[in-house]
């Protein structure tokens, strides 16, 4: 089965910088599994693997636009004050790093300050950047119909058999 809109894909990929350094991997957080079309993985990502088949893999460079995106595109929100360093200013254009519930860090962007709140754009490390991907499509499956509606996957298939 080929990888189309609506079906249920399982691959393993690096994510590097173009100097080479991997900054995520599924050797360390595992496969991701997830229903084409939807959303679910990066834009370029998805447009790259349409059309192969489980077992094929693929190398190719993402510019940011199909990948994480330009700084200034980044989302918004906003922050109490309280969250903020009490030492030294939160102006506009100040610039804060922040760990995510899943321990990665964002890059905060001030934008805008009151005494209660502060706005700032949410910035992936990695917005801005072209980055290179290696992936290798594992598994490929039509997706069920609460996949097709949810767009979530909802039985993950066991892993292929190691060769």
């Amino acid at each position: 089965m080929k990888i189309a809109p609506n079906t249920v894909v399982t691959l393993s990929f690096d994510i590097s910088t173009l100097d080479g350094e991997i900054v995520e991997s599924s050797s360390i957080s595992g496969p991701v599994t997830f229903v084409h079309g939807k959303g679910g993985v990066l834009p370029g990502l998805e447009r790259r693997i349409e059309g192969m088949a489980a077992g094929e893999s693929a190398s190719f460079e993402l510019p940011p636009a199909e990948a994480f995106g330009e700084p200034s595109d980044a989302p918004v929100k906003t922050i109490p004050r309280a969250e903020f360093p009490s030492e030294g200013p939160v102006q506009v254009g100040a610039a804060f790093e922040a760990k995510l519930a899943g321990g990665q860090s964002i890059k905060l962007e001030v934008i805008e300050v009151t005494d209660e709140e502060v706005k700032a754009r949410l910035i992936h490390p990695l917005a801005g950047q072209t980055i290179a991907v290696s992936t290798r499509i594992a598994a490929v499956r039509a997706a069920t119909r609460a996949e097709q509606q949810t767009g979530r996957v909802v039985a993950t298939p066991p892993p292929p058999p190691r060769k």
